[in-house]
């Protein structure tokens, strides 16, 4: 009987000592959940913000720093955040470096001189989009649709243009030293000019019709081995 009473004993502490980490792990979980979820909802509207922010900033004329702006996915078409006739850009421009514009649709787009270092724009839909002496230094365009847009003049040394299509794209005088246009379609574009020292290139890169790419460009033959005429 005493035995009985005493895997009784043992059986409910065990069962209350059960309830009490099932209580804080489940209190644990649920805290995880309810944290993941407020930084998510927390993130959309921090988006909504700099969305908003930037369509005042093209429709006022306002000044404000859109660095490191979260813009992804955002439709931006026909927005005006250039420097309108002021050519080259100087304190009126919009600076959007290091911002995510990943996926944003940019077509039509007017942003001329506008300081685009270190942005992330992949997948971006930039078609008709004026990007003339814009600064893309450093920035990801890979697969990004340029059909038909204005980058004459623009600084595109270290970009990412891999999948990038550039079909009837103005390159006239852009620098593209050391960008990589690996599987880049260029068909039709205009590269009157271009500065293409260590541009890197492939096999499947599409070049204008009677285009030779210069000596200086270097032609990747694939991920790991870079031929090695380029200097």
């Amino acid at each position: 009987m005493g035995s009985d009473v005493f895997w009784l004993l043992i059986g409910a502490a065990i069962g209350a000592v059960g309830a009490i980490l099932g209580g804080i792990i489940g209190g644990f979980v649920q805290g995880w959940a309810w944290y993941w979820f407020d930084q998510r909802r927390a993130a959309a509207e921090k988006r909504e913000q700099w969305i908003q922010t930037t369509l005042e900033w093209a429709a006022n004329g306002r000044k404000d720093s859109l660095r490191r702006a979260n813009l992804q996915g955002a439709d931006l078409r026909g927005v005006d955040l250039g420097v309108g006739h002021g050519g080259r850009g100087g304190e009126e421009r919009a600076d959007l470096s290091y911002s995510n514009l990943r996926r944003a649709d940019l077509t039509s787009a007017k942003l001329r001189g506008a300081d685009l270092t270190g942005a992330d724009l992949r997948g971006d839909i930039l078609r008709y989009a004026d990007l003339a002496f814009a600064d893309l230094r450093d920035a990801d365009l890979t697969g990004a649709d340029l059909e038909d847009a204005n980058l004459g003049d623009a600084i595109l040394i270290g970009t990412k243009l891999g999948g990038a299509d550039l079909t009837g794209a103005d390159l006239r005088g852009a620098k593209l030293r050391g960008t990589k246009l690996r599987s880049a379609k260029l068909t039709s574009a205009n590269l009157g000019d271009a500065k293409l020292a260590r541009a890197q290139y492939n096999q499947k890169t599409q070049w204008p019709d009677g285009f030779t790419p210069p000596p200086e460009a270097v032609k990747v033959e694939d991920e790991s081995h870079v031929s090695e005429h380029a200097p």
